[in-house]
């Protein structure tokens, strides 16, 4: 298998050395303002920690902000602030202040994007790892892809949901790799179709703990929502989890040893849900490299395996968004993209040794 083709120059549009200002988001009547909210406790969460019984109350806060409004004193009890390691009792009254809620409608920002294609229906794009494709209910509309792609262009769909123009997948926000973007609604409609009908395909590849036994396989486990963590997905065999396929083959390995070795792994999801290579690597036993949802680590240096290596450490999931493989939406025909492999994942590709069998 040739070697994924390094990552091109950045194409820049606006003027990098003269940021753009970029307006206030909070509209001509400011950011909304949630009503203040009241919880009692119940007997059966006694002596729990706050922040984790306060996760299950308001499941659209994470802990982490949780804790943050702790220490904003945006949560008090019984009037007087708190800690997010107070263990509650019967008779506290715990009160939250929610954060003003911002305005949904993002604003041109300048950033740097790689663009693989561009016409006047749509373009083709290779996110950076860290970039959030769209901004999150609640979160500020800022500092996203679709800050950047209203920055470089005056021209996106506005078919999809709100506040998310020309976006018509997505990818996880450390997850890097193409992604197609709408310029038109009916270029909109018609790719959000061909995803739909299974008609655009995606190659990853992905960087895992072990060492499969076997050159190639099938993962067909069904996934839904996890019941204790909603930003999670989990492997579940019950009513309204969601069909999920991936096909896999090895193609590069670091060491010999087939559990404390590392594979790239050549992935080909055949569905879309959320998470779902993800989770299907760490099902058949072979978490994603710094994977802080799924795996067992949040960095790692390429020294572990190969110390005469210079030093590449990985502080993000490795897994990028290789191939993409659609029909143009006005012209039908059929096209091919490639994001070359970033930086901080080429160290860890040539350093690996390719599988006798693989491409």
């Amino acid at each position: 298998m040739r070697a994924p083709s390094r990552p091109m120059p950045l194409r820049t549009w606006g003027h990098p050395h003269q940021p753009l200002v970029v307006a206030a988001t909070e509209g001509p009547s400011g950011p909304a303002r949630p009503e203040r909210r009241e919880f009692q406790v119940e007997s059966e969460d006694v002596g729990d920690r706050l922040d984790r019984w306060l996760s299950r109350q308001v499941p659209e806060h994470s802990r982490s902000a949780l804790r943050r409004f702790i220490d904003e004193g945006r949560i008090t009890i019984c009037g007087n602030s708190c800690r997010a390691s107070h263990r509650i009792q019967l008779t506290d009254r715990v009160s939250f202040d929610p954060p003003p809620i911002p305005s949904p409608i993002p604003l041109p920002e300048d950033h740097q994007l790689q663009i693989l294609h561009q016409d006047d229906d749509i373009i083709v794009i290779s996110k950076e790892a860290g970039m959030i494709v769209h901004p999150a209910p609640g979160a500020p509309p800022e500092a996203t892809l679709v800050n950047a792609l209203l920055g470089h262009s005056g021209q996106l769909s506005s078919v999809g949901e709100a506040g998310r123009p020309g976006i018509v997948h997505r990818l996880d926000r450390e997850t890097s790799g193409v992604m197609v973007i709408a310029r038109t609604d009916s270029a909109h409609k018609e790719l959000a179709r061909q995803f739909h009908d299974r008609e655009i395909a995606k190659e990853y590849l992905a960087l895992s703990h072990g060492i499969p036994t076997t050159l190639s396989g099938e993962i067909d486990l069904p996934l839904a929502r996890s019941l204790t963590d909603p930003r999670k997905r989990v492997v579940r065999h019950e009513q309204g989890a969601r069909e999920s396929y991936t096909a896999w083959k090895q193609i590069r390995t670091i060491g010999n040893d087939s559990m404390k070795g590392i594979c790239w792994f050549h992935c080909f999801p055949r569905t879309g849900r959320t998470h779902q290579i993800r989770v299907h690597l760490r099902a058949i036993g072979h978490p994603i490299l710094c994977d802080f949802h799924y795996g067992r680590e949040t960095k790692l240096d390429l020294s572990r395996w190969v110390p005469e290596a210079p030093a590449a450490p990985l502080q993000r999931h490795a897994l990028h968004a290789w191939r993409l493989h659609l029909r143009h939406p006005s012209s039908r025909q059929s096209m091919h993209f490639e994001a070359p492999l970033p930086e901080d994942l080429v160290p860890w590709w040539e350093s690996a040794t390719a599988v006798q069998d693989g491409d």
